[in-house]
């Protein structure tokens, strides 16, 4: 069966398609995994309060998301599409309509103060809840130690990153830092999850690339809003994800573990 071509002028209305698809920018932002942050280097300070060092690892993630003023072009979102460390969505999915990269960040470090006010508080009221854990051998200790917890005695310092995401993170590494129990014996653990002041943890945005992150810094469990459950896909072998609705689930999964 033979075709007969495409008139010329269909031929170069399509091709002014192609070449516009092609260098045209597009609503589209990119997601692109981040760094792991020891979140036990230099990142919390606790002054006059007891506090017992740390015997393992807790990785605050993050991820890199192009800015909303950046122009995506085709090549560089089907090369996304293809790549199995990013994901593309739509920019409307990521920022409010008309945000500029600077009211981003504006907004992004004024959620991280909020994170880590919010985690401060909920990781008191958990050890104030259960005062056990801070001196298991006596208990007028522990609750002296629990009626004594300052949250101004308490700061987090962290360069470059922003957004509410470490909420879950700090929290876990506070009661690790505060408590004479070792909740982490070694091990290697990371996560993300907003927290409020009760202990619970909120969904975030780019969980498949967090969890990827975290198992190429070398974390063995991977903490994990339960809200994110049916987004998290294809699991890295060596990394174990467990979802949590609150800090106490996330703590009690940490102490059931222990050997």
């Amino acid at each position: 069966m033979r075709f007969s071509p495409l008139p010329k002028l269909v031929t170069a209305t399509l091709g002014i398609f192609f070449v516009l698809a092609t260098v045209a920018p597009l609503p589209f932002a990119i997601v692109l995994p981040g760094q792991a942050q020891n979140i036990f280097k230099g990142v919390i300070t606790i002054k006059d309060l007891d506090t017992y060092p740390a015997t393992g690892r807790i990785d605050l993630m993050s991820i890199r998301v192009t800015n909303p003023d950046a122009w995506i072009f085709g090549p560089e979102i089907i090369y996304s599409w293809l790549s199995s460390e990013r994901a593309v969505y739509p920019k409307s999915a990521i920022y409010p309509p008309g945000t500029s990269a600077k009211e981003e960040s504006k907004q992004a470090k004024a959620d991280m103060v909020g994170s880590q006010d919010k985690a401060i508080t909920a990781a008191i009221n958990y050890l104030q809840s259960h005062p056990e854990v801070m001196a298991p051998t006596d208990t007028v200790i522990a609750q002296r130690r629990a009626d004594a917890l300052d949250p101004k005695k308490i700061k987090f310092k962290v360069a470059k990153t922003g957004g509410p995401s470490g909420g879950l993170i700090f929290s876990i590494g506070l009661v690790e830092l505060l408590t004479e129990v070792d909740l982490l014996q070694g091990r290697h653990v990371a996560g993300t999850g907003t927290i409020d002041s009760r202990g619970l943890v909120g969904p975030i945005g780019g969980i498949n690339e967090k969890i990827l992150s975290a198992k190429k810094a070398g974390a063995t469990i991977f903490f994990a809003p339960v809200d994110n459950a049916e987004e998290i896909a294809n699991i890295p072998e060596g990394i174990k994800v467990i979802t949590v609705a609150t800090l106490t689930q996330a703590i009690s999964y940490l102490e059931r573990t222990r050997t």
